[in-house]
């Protein structure tokens, strides 16, 4: 697996890692466990998915320190960004800047055989809420 390929959620709130397997290239299994280390929980538990904080202290178990902005003048290729809006968005979904454009973990949001792809843009009815931004390119 290769930084930036396109990495399905296998898990119901598994966007975030995901999005973290993507951008460290690592199968969505070993991504899970930093996940699961760094939030003390399963991805599915209550509550389901990941914090910032949890994904911030994975990535930086893993070599990659990133930093969080509300407000980036430019999302630069590896932020994991944090959107939220309309139904089937009404709870935070996170989805990986990459050379490629979005790559989305769950595309298809809704259908069970979740599916990733890249975006040109967010998903329609959905807006910006936070950026982890990797700190020197990284």
């Amino acid at each position: 697996m290769n930084q930036y390929d396109l990495v399905a959620q296998e898990d119901e709130w598994g966007c975030g890692v995901a999005c973290m397997a993507s951008l460290l290239g690592v199968s969505y299994q070993n991504a899970k466990k930093l996940a699961e280390d760094a939030k003390g929980l399963a991805i599915n538990a209550e509550p389901g998915g990941l914090e910032l904080h949890d994904i911030a202290i994975a990535l930086q178990k893993a070599g990659v320190k990133v930093i969080a902005d509300w407000d980036p003048a430019d999302i630069p290729d590896g932020a994991i960004v944090c959107i939220r809006g309309k139904a089937p968005y009404a709870d935070d979904h996170y989805i990986l800047k990459t050379p490629s454009g979005w790559m989305d973990p769950w595309y298809n949001i809704g259908n069970n055989l979740r599916e990733a792809r890249y975006r040109e843009e967010y998903p329609s009815g959905t807006y910006f809420l936070v950026a982890l931004v990797p700190v020197n390119g990284q």
